[in-house]
């Protein structure tokens, strides 16, 4: 073990300078070995802050190699995190259970909310409702109003409202839950589906006004349609009318078209059949045509969402990856904030993560692009004032159609370094 790289090491990572820290803790554990564990845990840390993920799953796969390392099932869930973020949701599965197999774990809670993520990603709802519902039940864990929340949006996904809603209901009750906005908008979207408009505007309200949240675009939509469905009366039905609109009903001893029946001739029945007859073709015309543009429509349906499907396999959103990179560089640029092309971080994490670009710049070619579903890596060169031209990788992550930046990387391997 270096000593020297691992106190550098040490040091930089508590500065917060990522790159440096992982570099040390990497030299500092050399070839592996017994001991070299530790700094090989620390430099996935590292790296994860940096959001190179794989590069993280090597580190900590080198960590767990180490026959005198301690805090296995903590080193398995950071694995399983790194997993499930580079998109290898069914090896991270594999590393979170096998961290929950160590029963001293203390973090239990980290782990089952890793295997739920990883089912969902994976298209097994029950399975993560179940692992959410155990991370949320956890007595050790800290935040369970997180746990509440997810499992609230698991049901959702799944079309189960009620459920859903008393998962939120649960989440906004934990005390020191910071995410209590959220969670009542998300009881609005569940009232909203369940046709309970009166609850749905209340959570909306209580979610913007209580709790500080800002509305995304769904909760928006289905704010407004609740208000709108409140103002508009209410009118009754009786047996299919309208009130008002049913007619009125006489009292009569003598029905004039049953008795007309006794009163007509051979003819006028033939005339009648032959009429009613006319009606009936005309009446199963009208009902294939229905069917068949019915039947159109499906396929028109079909056909968009298998274009939309492939789109979204493909990578292709909208704002692009490029879009995205190119508008985080011009802001950089000219010293404008660049918090909204990021994903959901913390402020001081981008500060650390943009810290990467030099603060002014003549000009910048983006390059190619590795695009997957969820995640993109876009190659940027800058060129500066003076000097050689620096070569970055930016990571990016899907969000909604979209995507957002998640991380900031030289690449050495292109300038040289």
């Amino acid at each position: 073990m270096d000593e020297t790289s691992l106190r550098t090491a040490d040091e930089a990572y508590k500065a917060g300078d990522w790159r440096t820290a992982a570099r040390e803790y990497l030299l500092a554990a050399g070839s592996g070995g017994p001991g070299s564990g530790p700094a090989f845990a620390k430099a996935g840390n590292a790296l994860v802050r940096l959001g190179r993920h794989s590069d993280a799953v090597m580190a900590y796969t080198r960590a767990l190699e180490d026959p005198e390392l301690k805090n296995r099932a903590g080193i398995l869930c950071n694995l399983g995190t790194a997993q499930a973020a580079a998109g290898d949701h069914e090896a991270a599965l594999v590393s979170f259970r096998s961290a929950l197999e160590d029963t001293s774990f203390s973090k239990r809670h980290k782990a089952l909310q890793g295997v739920a993520g990883s089912l969902a990603a994976l298209g097994r709802m029950d399975e993560a409702c179940e692992a959410y519902r155990a991370a949320a039940l956890d007595g050790a864990n800290p935040d369970p109003g997180k746990s509440l929340n997810s499992l609230g949006l698991c049901y959702l996904s799944q079309g189960r409202y009620d459920e859903a809603a008393e998962a939120f209901k649960a989440a906004i009750e934990v005390d020191g839950y910071g995410g209590k906005g959220k969670a009542a908008a998300n009881l609005g979207l569940c009232y909203a589906a369940l046709g309970r408009p009166h609850e749905a505007v209340e959570a909306f309200d209580r979610a913007t006004g209580e709790f500080g949240h800002t509305l995304g675009e769904d909760a928006l939509s289905a704010y407004d349609s609740c208000k709108r469905a409140i103002a508009e009366p209410v009118r009754e039905t009786v047996e299919g009318w309208r009130t008002g609109e049913m007619p009125l009903v006489y009292a009569v001893e003598d029905d004039e078209d049953d008795l007309a029946f006794f009163t007509r001739t051979e003819e006028d029945m033939k005339r009648a059949d032959r009429e009613a007859r006319r009606a009936e073709r005309a009446a199963r015309r009208q009902k294939q045509g229905f069917l068949v543009r019915v039947g159109s429509a499906a396929a028109i349906v079909a056909v968009v969402v298998g274009l939309l499907g492939f789109l979204w396999a493909s990578g292709i959103g909208f704002p692009t990856q490029q879009m995205t990179v190119k508008g985080l560089l011009e802001a950089h640029r000219s010293g404008k904030p660049v918090d909204g092309y990021w994903v959901a971080v913390p402020s001081v994490d981008v500060d650390k993560e943009m810290s990467a670009l030099p603060p002014s710049f003549t000009s910048y070619k983006i390059g190619a692009s590795d695009r997957s579903a969820k995640t993109s890596t876009v190659e940027v060169t800058v060129v500066l004032e003076q000097g050689a031209p620096l070569a970055y990788k930016v990571s990016l992550a899907r969000e909604g159609v979209g995507w957002k930046v998640s991380g900031i990387a030289n690449d050495w391997r292109s300038t040289g370094d």
